[in-house]
C-alpha cells in the first residue's frame, strides 16, 4: 500500500486533476491548463470522458499531469469517490509515477473517500514465495498525497477509513496463504498479531469444552481443530459476537471433492478471516463497542480417523446430528461455535459470516452475499450497512417450513438434505444452524461464498481475496450504538 498523507498545496512534479464529464475542468485541473494543452489532450481522446474510472496520465515537460473523470455527481458521493480512488491506483501503481498529489477539489470527506478506495485497491498478493519476484509486479506508485482546503478535517475523515483498509487487507492475506501454511496453528499464529492492538486472543480447547462437532470435522487431519476467541474490550454490557468459519483447507473429507479447482479450498475460512478482520477495525479506529470474535478453526481431510458419513455426533448444544456428507461440515463447525458463543458470552446479537454453500453463490451470483435471518430490524441495519460499504447481501427465506428437510431419522438433525425436491442447499444450511442458536438472541447468518473471491478485477479488488464482511460489519457496529 503506498504512503498515504495529506496537504494543502499540491506540487507539480505529479499532479491528478479532476475532470466532469462533457470535458468540464475542476477548479484545480483549469489552473494547471498550460495554453489549453488539457482540452487539445480530451479532444483527442476518445477513452477518456470523464466518467468515474476514466484515468489518463499525460506526460509534460513540467511533470506528469493525471486526469481523473469525477462521474456524475447525482449518484451517491461517498461511494463515487471511494470507486474514483480504486480506479486511480489501478491505472497508476505500474505507470512509473512514484509520488502523487491528487487535487480533484473535494471536500474533506470526499477526499478522504478516494483515499479509502486507493487503499483498498493497492491491495497485492505477496510475492514472497517466489525466489524471484518480477519487478514489473511491484507498483512504482509508492507516495500519495490528497490536497485538501482543511487537510486536518480529511485526515480526521480517513482515519477510521484506513483502520478497514488495513483489516481488509489482513483478511486478504489470509485467504491467500497456502494451505500448508495456514493450519489451524499456523492461522491461531498470526492472529497472536492482534495483540498488539489491544485484542485479545484466547484459544480455545475444542476437546475440553467440548465441542464435538467441531472436533468431528478435524477428526481426520493431522493438524488439529481450534476454537479461536478474539476480544475487544471497547464497550460495557453484552458484546456483539461474530462468528466465523474456518476451514483451512476442504477436502471433503470422506465424501471427498473432485479434483477440478481443489486448490482453492485453501480460501474455505474466509468467514473467519472477515471476523478477524472486523476484530482488528474495531481496534484500529478504538471503537467504543464490546466486539467478540469466535473462529472455528478445522482442516477438513479424509483419513482413518476423520468421521464418515452416517455417523451421529452430540454436538455442544446437545443435539445429535447425523453426518450425512462429510463435505457440509462448514455447518458442523459453526453449529458448536454458535452454540458455544452464545452461552459463554450472552450476546446482544450474533452474526456469522460462511463460506458455506455453492447454492448462494447459484442463486445470487458473485455480487451479493446470502443473509438469512428472523430479526427484521437486523436484517434493515445490515443490508444499509452493506450497501454503504458496497458489500451487498440479498435476504433469503429463513423459516420452519425446512425443518424437515433437516430432520433426521436416527438423530436430532442431518446435516443436510440431498431430496432435489426440498429445495436449495443454502436454505436448509441456515435452518440447520438456526436449531443452536437460542431464543432470543437476534442473530443473522450470512453466506459469503460467491463474493469472498472475485474472479475479475473490480474498482476496490483485483481478481482474488475481496475481503469481504470487514467493511460490512464495522460499519455495522459503528460506534457502539447499533444493536
Amino acid at each position: 500500500m503506498p504512503e498515504i498523507g495529506f496537504t494543502p498545496v499540491a506540487g507539480t512534479d505529479a499532479i491528478a486533476v479532476g475532470v466532469r464529464p462533457g470535458g468540464v475542468l475542476a477548479p484545480t485541473a483549469g489552473r494547471v491548463d498550460r495554453g489549453g494543452m488539457i482540452a487539445r489532450v480530451l479532444a483527442g481522446s476518445r477513452a477518456f470522458k470523464g466518467e468515474e474510472g476514466d484515468v489518463l496520465p499525460v506526460c509534460t515537460p513540467d511533470g506528469w499531469i493525471v486526469l481523473v473523470g469525477l462521474g456524475d455527481p447525482d449518484e451517491d458521493a461517498a461511494a463515487r469517490f471511494r470507486r474514483i480512488g480504486g480506479s486511480r491506483y489501478q491505472e497508476l501503481a505500474d505507470a512509473g509515477i512514484s509520488r502523487l498529489d491528487v487535487a480533484l477539489d473535494l471536500s474533506p470527506a470526499e477526499a478522504a473517500e478516494v483515499a479509502y478506495g486507493l487503499a483498498l485497491r493497492s491491495w497485492r498478493p505477496p510475492l514472497r514465495y517466489r525466489s524471484k519476484p518480477d519487478p514489473d509486479e511491484v507498483p512504482t506508485l509508492d507516495a500519495v498525497r490528497m490536497v485538501s482546503g482543511d487537510p486536518d478535517a480529511a485526515r480526521a475523515a480517513y482515519e477510521p477509513l484506513a483502520a478497514r483498509a488495513a483489516a481488509a487487507a489482513l483478511v486478504r492475506d489470509l485467504v491467500v496463504a497456502p494451505g500448508n501454511e495456514l493450519t489451524p496453528e499456523g492461522f491461531l499464529s498470526r492472529l497472536r498479531g492482534l495483540q498488539d492492538h489491544g485484542i485479545g486472543v484466547e484459544d480455545v480447547d475444542p476437546a475440553a469444552v467440548p465441542l464435538p462437532l467441531l472436533a468431528a470435522v478435524g477428526a481426520g487431519s493431522a493438524h488439529p481443530p481450534k476454537l479461536v476467541v478474539l476480544t475487544w474490550p471497547g464497550g460495557e454490557g453484552a458484546p456483539v459476537v461474530l462468528v466465523g468459519k474456518g476451514i483451512t483447507f476442504d477436502a471433503g473429507g470422506i465424501s471427498i471433492k473432485p479434483a477440478e479447482d481443489l486448490e482453492e479450498m485453501k480460501g474455505d475460512m474466509a468467514g473467519a478471516a472477515a471476523v478477524a478482520g472486523a476484530l482488528l477495525a474495531a481496534a484500529l479506529r478504538k471503537a467504543p463497542v464490546a466486539l467478540v470474535g469466535v473462529l472455528a478453526l478445522a482442516e477438513n481431510m479424509p483419513s482413518g480417523r476423520a468421521c464418515r458419513p452416517g455417523d451421529v455426533v452430540v454436538g455442544h448444544a446437545g443435539l445429535s446430528v447425523e453426518i450425512v456428507d462429510t463435505d457440509a461440515e462448514g455447518r458442523l463447525v459453526l453449529a458448536d461455535a454458535l452454540s458455544y458463543a452464545a452461552e459463554r458470552f450472552k450476546p446482544r446479537m450474533m452474526i456469522d459470516l460462511a463460506t458455506l454453500t455453492g447454492a448462494v453463490e447459484e442463486a445470487l451470483g458473485r455480487h451479493r452475499a446470502g443473509l438469512f435471518t428472523a430479526s427484521d430490524d437486523l436484517a434493515g441495519r445490515l443490508m444499509a450497512a452493506g450497501e454503504a460499504e458496497e458489500e451487498r447481501l440479498w435476504r433469503l427465506p429463513l423459516t420452519d417450513v425446512y425443518d424437515e428437510a433437516v430432520r433426521s431419522p436416527v438423530a436430532d438433525l442431518r446435516n443436510c438434505c440431498w431430496e432435489e425436491e426440498d429445495g436449495p442447499d443454502a436454505l436448509h444450511a441456515a435452518r440447520f444452524l438456526a436449531h443452536f442458536v437460542p431464543e432470543g438472541v437476534p442473530w443473522a447468518h450470512i453466506d459469503i461464498a460467491g463474493v469472498a473471491e472475485a474472479d475479475e478485477d473490480g474498482p476496490l479488488a483485483a481478481e482474488g481475496p475481496t475481503g469481504f464482511g470487514v467493511r460490512l460489519l464495522d460499519r455495522l457496529v459503528g460506534d457502539g450504538r447499533e444493536g
